[in-house]
């Protein structure tokens, strides 16, 4: 809880070397910009057992040294990494796509960061001293907001954001106009709108840095209800850093349950013994893991009322489907992407309920709308793909997600201060209060629910874009549909119902292109059958079930793989280490079937960088699926972004069941991804025209009537035949430069 100027003055109270006696543990914090300062973290009541010290330092980099009371000490610079050990890491380093074949993954080495404050643990005592808004907001930088940031809910069209580099910190050579598509993690789980009110926070991924968030997201704590899903978390590998992140779970913990509040962790690992504290699941899924990344974030906002008359406080839910491992080097250091759309509390009856347009909508062969299929999923296809997704986690723990007060929920702060017997201000939320007595605003009650019984207090029906989840299991029946690349397929089907109506797009189809980080150990007769699948022009009159039904056209008329270059990773920002988050592995990349579909991450001509994110390492993950060129035309059929890398394990492999003698979709990783498209993006645009979706940057020609998918400034000037949807995407999607006999795919051997 100590931060900025509260920490650096209780380290001076304390002195630069007297030695402090903890309950538990003492943590030495050492930095460039606080050289002796002192953090205390402190524990169970019982005997000080371990001294850890950690060196921030610019130069050194980050060490832990561990040792027992007794006496029995290390040097801190004694886990000081060498360079050999450092490249033997990089060299283990987790393929987060590891197929069945493939060994357990180990969790990836921690990147060398900039030093800041570390945030350990809250101290009561100085609570009620030092304003808690203050003490822990870090210090903002002076930038200008983005022009569609989290508080403007009115976006037209679904945000598509990539995570602020540093390249994208200002300032930076990047355009203004580009510039408004980055956002800090902050931004996008949205914790950076004043006065907005953090009721509950869902955290799910892969590898999660706890030390990080800590000090990137200091109020954490300060939110009622916490829920942490993860993988492993950064460092899991090295005993040092293991303990480092033990000790700050438990902290968050104690510090949380101080203050009325509760977070729990919970790891997911398939590999566990089923139904088990780390496995869910009925089934064992040997080398499967937890790949997700998602943020949910329940919150109440004060919107203007109909009418324009005042202002109404209401419950929202964000959901943010991402890439990122939640750790420096993800966040700040490597190109990831992020889809994130707000949407707002059901009213009580669907009769209160208003028409909200709804993007599942169907284009019949006359070019209509089929208004029953859409009407069947105008309500129930985000919710319940969220909801199920969710359930597989098995968390069914009934609670509470806001502070209670009278019949909605009240700032934490204020809970907090009226608990600890400081009194509460009657006039504290008089606006609140008159809301609750017109009964116009729509507040999540204290009502104990669970998990997915929270989610589905919400109104999905403006949601924009499609849920594209992988659930660990073996699939069958309706199921097999509801999850990894068939299920994909089936949302391709209902965006290109009818290929009659496709006309010169069926003859001249580019290849997809398929943008991803890791490559997994893939068969040619899969990646056809995956690629069919995918195909709108034919996959109507394919049966993925069948073994034998699969496209037989050339390989490069298919696919394109967009895979960074050997090259390309060493003159990263980070250097080689950038390419422990690519784990490639050279008997997956060899194969002769795939060499030919290589393309580079980058472009030659380095001028040609809109994003400035040819030297950051790509983690982000898209499928896309370009339009025919017809003249200038360089617009996009579908767009997929998530945490699906190519993979069997990710996407699933459709094989015999045994047991029922008819087939399964086999899946080993739990993922999460979301696709939009033309089609689901008419009705937010207004259907006067047709939709087209165009990337930012690569191309030469300016195209009038542009609606950003972050940005609703540029409204549609009328001069366009369409109504034109951008979407930053960080590299060429229709014209990526192929492999050479310069260029050296990537791997981690």
């Amino acid at each position: 809880s100590l931060h900025c100027s509260p920490f650096t003055t209780y380290c001076d109270k304390i002195g630069p070397s007297k030695s402090v006696n903890a309950e538990s543990h003492v943590l030495h914090y050492r930095s460039s910009s606080m050289p002796q300062s002192l953090l205390i973290m402190s524990m169970n009541g019982t005997k000080a057992r371990e001294v850890i010290t950690i060196d921030s330092s610019d130069d050194e980099g980050e060490q832990v040294a561990a040792a027992a009371a007794s006496g029995h000490k290390k040097s801190p610079n004694s886990s000081t990494v060498s360079a050999k050990k450092q490249s033997q890491e990089v060299i283990a380093l987790l393929d987060d796509s590891s197929d069945d074949d493939d060994e357990n993954p180990v969790p990836k080495m921690d990147r060398k960061r900039k030093a800041r404050p570390c945030i350990e643990d809250e101290i009561i005592e100085m609570e009620s001293s030092v304003n808690l808004s203050m003490a822990r907001k870090p210090a903002a930088r002076k930038r200008a907001a983005p022009k569609n940031s989290s508080v403007d809910n009115n976006s037209p069209v679904i945000p598509f954001y990539l995570f602020e580099t540093t390249s994208a910190k200002p300032p930076s050579a990047i355009p203004n106009k580009n510039r408004k598509y980055f956002q800090t993690l902050r931004e996008a789980i949205g914790l950076d709108v004043p006065n907005r009110q953090i009721q509950w926070l869902i955290i799910s991924n892969f590898l999660v840095d706890f030390r990080y968030v800590y000090e990137k997201l200091p109020d954490v704590v300060q939110i009622p209800r916490v829920v942490v899903f993860y993988g492993s978390y950064f460092g899991g590998m090295d005993f040092h850093q293991g303990l480092m992140q033990e000790l700050i779970m438990k902290n968050w913990k104690a510090a949380a349950e101080r203050n009325g509040n509760t977070v729990d962790f919970i790891r997911l690992v398939p590999g566990d013994p089923p139904k088990s504290k780390t496995n869910p699941l009925p089934v064992k899924i040997t080398y499967g893991c937890h790949h997700t990344k998602l943020f949910l974030t329940g919150f109440d906002d004060q919107v203007s009322s109909e009418g324009g008359r005042g202002s109404t406080r209401q419950s929202m839910i964000r959901v943010v489907v991402h890439t990122a491992n939640l750790g420096a080097s993800d966040v700040e250091y490597q190109t990831n992407g992020f889809y994130a759309q707000n949407f707002p509390l059901k009213k009580k009856t669907v009769e209160q309920r208003s028409s909200i347009v709804n993007p599942y909508k169907i284009a019949t062969k006359g070019g209509g709308v089929d208004s029953t299929s859409a009407a069947a999923k105008s309500t129930c296809s985000f919710e319940n793909d969220l909801a199920e997704y969710l359930e597989s986690y098995n968390y069914n723990t009934l609670q509470s997600w806001c502070a209670p007060t009278l019949g909605g929920s009240m700032d934490i702060r204020e809970a907090r201060l009226k608990r600890f017997g400081q009194g509460s201000s009657s006039t504290a939320y008089p606006l609140q209060q008159a809301v609750n007595t017109k009964d116009t605003s729509r507040i999540l009650t204290s009502q104990e629910l669970s998990l997915a019984d929270l989610i589905r207090q919400y109104d999905y029906s403006s949601a924009y874009a499609v849920l594209i989840p992988s659930v660990p299991g073996y699939h069958t029946g309706m199921a097999i549909k509801k999850y990894g690349y068939l299920k994909l397929r089936q949302e391709i089907i209902d965006v290109f119902p009818s290929i009659q109506s496709l006309g010169e797009k069926k003859k001249k189809k580019p290849p997809m292109v398929c943008q991803i980080s890791s490559l997994g150990s893939l068969s040619e007769k899969w990646l056809r059958k995956f690629c069919s699948a995918l195909d709108y022009t034919s996959t109507h009159h394919t049966n993925p079930l069948d073994d034998n039904c699969m496209s037989t056209k050339p390989f490069q008329s298919l696919v394109k793989i967009i895979w960074p270059t050997t090259d390309e990773i060493r003159n990263s920002v980070e250097g080689v280490e950038g390419g422990g988050s690519v784990p490639g592995r050279e008997s997956n990349l060899q194969k002769s079937f795939l060499k030919p579909l290589y393309h580079r991450w980058s472009k030659r001509d380095s001028r040609k960088d809109p994003f400035l994110t040819a030297r950051h390492v790509p983690h982000i993950k898209t499928i896309v699926q370009p339009s025919p060129s017809f003249g200038n035309d360089r617009s996009i059929e579908w767009l997929l972004l998530s945490s699906h890398n190519l993979s069997k394990a990710a996407w699933g492999q459709v094989q015999n069941n045994k047991r029922s003698g008819g087939k399964d979709c086999f899946i080993s990783h739990w993922e999460l991804g979301v696709m939009f498209s033309p089609a689901t993006l008419l009705e937010v645009c207004g259907m006067t025209k047709p939709v087209r979706i165009l990337p930012i940057g690569y191309d030469a020609a300016q195209v009038n009537g542009t609606i950003s998918l972050c940005d609703d400034g540029d409204d549609d000037d009328g001069s366009s035949d369409f109504i034109n949807v951008r979407v930053p995407l960080p590299y060429d999607v229709h014209m990526p430069d192929a492999y050479d006999g310069r260029d050296e795919y990537w791997t981690v051997n």
